[in-house]
């Protein structure tokens, strides 16, 4: 039965679009046509139509790398997935991001990953950075370069700052607190724009694929602020902020 459900997937060049949420693929929702639901396993759910001119495949991937990479790797190898987007929200680690502001990711790093301890039996002189995988060496996950100028290009609501850094990825939701406990981090990470719990390891698959990715965050909880708080009171606002750059990328990405 679950061999069925795959072959049944009509192939065909598709753009992923990944949220963690149901709050981060609302607009898709709203906007996608001839939806097709396709259940596999317990929890993962992809939904294939189109969406400016194009054959799109979305998820909500649940919060957390493990289950975003899994969507990433299905969505590359069962529907095509030719180029990959995600979207969403992220917590702001500069004084001057402000929720609901934009940041374009011009690459992604897992603040977790920290082999810096670790000695290669070769060259035991060489010293890992944080974020970087050894053997590897792959640390930061740049952002494709043609989706990166899309998506400079495309509209965004009136007064809502947008711009593009570095965004770091962890399994850790972080109070205003624990953020700044953190700076040390950040500082061996090359400082990054905000901080979420996903992209790195879409970007990390893709990457692998080499399948062009980009993604789009908007602030739900500002560096000082109460996390909780502005996260649960801004996260769906925030979300739709990034909704025109979806469409336009999506729009006017041409496959190569």
């Amino acid at each position: 039965e679950y061999m069925g459900r795959i072959f049944e997937v009509r192939m065909g060049r598709r753009i992923g679009i990944i949220g963690a949420m149901p709050s981060e693929i609302a607009k898709l929702k709203a906007n996608v046509t001839s939806q097709q639901e396709h259940k596999l396993g317990q929890v993962l759910v992809f939904v294939t139509g189109e969406l400016e001119g194009k054959e799109v495949v979305f998820a909500a991937s649940n919060v957390g790398m493990v289950f975003a990479s899994s969507v990433a790797t299905t969505m590359i190898n069962l529907f095509d997935v030719k180029a990959m987007i995600f979207t969403g929200v992220a917590g702001a680690l500069k004084t001057d991001l402000n929720i609901g502001d934009i940041v374009i990711a011009s690459g992604m790093i897992n603040y977790d990953m920290d082999v810096t301890a670790f000695k290669l039996p070769w060259d035991p002189t060489y010293q890992h950075k944080r974020g970087e995988i050894p053997f590897l060496s792959w640390r930061e996950h740049k952002a494709d370069d043609t989706l990166l100028e899309l998506a400079a290009k495309a509209p965004h609501p009136d007064a809502v700052p947008c711009r593009s850094g570095l965004i770091a990825s962890g399994s850790e939701f972080l109070s205003a607190e624990r953020k700044a406990e953190l700076r040390p981090v950040w500082e061996s990470v090359d400082n990054p724009e905000a901080v979420e719990m996903e992209g790195a390891a879409v970007a990390q698959i893709c990457r692998a694929y080499s399948v062009p990715f980009l993604a789009l965050r908007a602030i739900s909880d500002t560096l000082t602020g109460d996390a909780n708080s502005d996260f649960n009171a801004f996260c769906d606002q925030a979300a739709d902020n990034v909704w025109p750059i979806v469409a336009y990328v999506v729009r006017e990405y041409k496959f190569e």
